[in-house]
């Protein structure tokens, strides 16, 4: 860009639209063309009916510099490192079973290690009331405080504290919910729970079937060459349902309007021998980090799958909530 001339010349990569480039510096076609034609050499000139392949284009400056800044310098999403405090609200939707549940989960970061405390959910905008609900809720509780290693991808690594939480359930928590609840169900409920939590670093399981724990710890932080990457995750539906998704990470090359990184997920269901002949399961994932710390602020979308043919949605949102003074 040269300051002198108050022009800024723009390589082009890859096929050149005219409409959308044009679009992208708030410009019409024929103000990129006049002004290009004005700067550039004999050899450079452009006709409104241009071949696709450009090398350059001359812009104003002023156009440039405010696309510029809303440009990612980089491909590579870097796991945060800084340490933050962060609340978040969490709403997870379920059809057709028309079953809502939200919560608040603090999430602390200290270097790699992030701390998670829950707050109580609620079902359908109130409080716990069924008593294997209840039981469930109470016997979650003895996870928090969480403590859990990141790997450099985002993904869960390993449970730090996990003989703490061992020790916080079989001392507190176990004896208390078994002297409560007292029946056959319960107590092979409870016995799955002790399983768990005394062997909770080789039980990750558990966690990943918890639609929370499976998105935030995703493993976004990676570099996307072309801006894009082909994975494929595996999403725990109901206690036995595990279904593989072929997904594509798309990193948006432009922040949002409130100055986000945006990183869209798109997935259908992997075909399989049974599920050949019917319509797929679909992922549409929405991230948004923070421009400077990467940190996670937002995640909405929905996972469906379908169940004896019938097409079951799990919508899923999670954003970040406001410090109040």
């Amino acid at each position: 860009m040269s300051s002198e001339t108050n022009f800024a010349k723009v390589k082009i990569e890859g096929i050149f639209n005219l409409e959308e480039f044009s679009k992208e510096y708030k410009m019409t076609p024929q103000e990129v063309i006049q002004f290009h034609n004005q700067h550039c050499g004999l050899q450079e000139l452009l006709s409104l009916n241009l071949s696709k392949y450009v090398q350059h284009v001359y812009l104003p400056s002023k156009n440039y510099e405010e696309e510029d800044i809303k440009v990612l310098k980089s491909t590579t999403l870097e796991l945060p490192t800084r340490n933050d405090e962060k609340d978040y609200g969490v709403v997870i939707k379920f059809s057709p079973k028309d079953l809502q549940i939200h919560y608040k989960i603090k999430v602390k970061r200290t270097l790699d290690i992030l701390t998670l405390i829950k707050d109580k959910t609620y079902v359908n905008n109130h409080k716990i009331e069924q008593t294997i609900e209840q039981l469930f809720e109470k016997a979650n509780n003895t996870l928090y405080p969480l403590q859990i290693l990141n790997e450099r991808n985002g993904a869960l690594s390993k449970i730090v504290n996990a003989d703490e939480v061992a020790e916080r359930w079989k001392k507190e928590t176990f004896p208390n919910l078994k002297d409560y609840y007292q029946s056959e169900t319960t107590d092979k409920i409870l016995q799955q729970f002790d399983d768990t939590f005394c062997n909770l670093n080789k039980k990750r399981q558990f966690l990943e079937r918890n639609m929370f724990y499976k998105l935030f710890f995703l493993p976004v932080y990676q570099t996307y060459g072309d801006f894009k990457k082909e994975s494929v995750v595996q999403i725990y539906h109901d206690i036995a349902k595990q279904i593989n998704y072929k997904i594509q990470y798309w990193l948006q090359k432009k922040l949002t309007r409130g100055n986000k990184i945006a990183l869209k997920i798109t997935g259908v269901e992997d075909e399989n021998l049974f599920n050949q002949n019917r319509e797929k399961g679909k992922l549409e994932l929405l991230y948004k980090l923070d421009k400077e710390t990467k940190i996670i602020y937002s995640i909405v979308g929905f996972i469906s799958y379908f169940e004896n043919d019938k097409k079951h949605n799990v919508d899923f949102q999670l954003y970040e909530l406001e410090k109040l003074n």
